[in-house]
């Protein structure tokens, strides 16, 4: 019969390219989350950065490195990470007469199971400023 049904022929691999793009989809999608899960992990890893630098700094202006370089360290993560994300980073201030140091340990989950999370520490110093 000429002109009946869509023009297409019909056989034993009907609908076996919809599988091989839903397969190739699925695994594009999987690589996407993955980069952007990096990518959070690199900000956050700048904020850490940042907050560990200001704390430091702060504590050393102020000449008292334990609760004037936390709670500066705390501001700066509530400000710019928050979240579950700022719920991974453990700090602490330690100064003398010369310097403040501030350091952290941070673990950061992966979005995909099966990834290991991003594990890693940080430490800043600061001199402390004389009069």
């Amino acid at each position: 019969m000429v002109g009946s049904g869509s023009g297409c022929a019909s056989g034993p691999e009907d609908g076996f390219l919809t599988a091989g793009f839903v397969v190739a989809v699925g695994f594009s999608m999987l690589f996407f989350v993955l980069l952007a899960n990096l990518m959070a992990v690199q900000y956050a890893r700048g904020v850490v950065r940042v907050a560990l630098d200001e704390g430091a700094r702060h504590g050393a202006r102020y000449g008292a490195a334990g609760p004037a370089c936390e709670n500066r360290i705390r501001e700066v993560l509530d400000g710019l990470l928050g979240g579950q994300m700022s719920s991974g980073v453990s700090f602490r201030c330690e100064g003398d007469s010369s310097r403040t140091s501030a350091g952290a340990q941070v673990a950061f989950p992966a979005w995909v199971p099966g990834v290991p999370e991003f594990r890693f520490r940080m430490a800043a110093t600061a001199a402390v400023e004389r009069k």
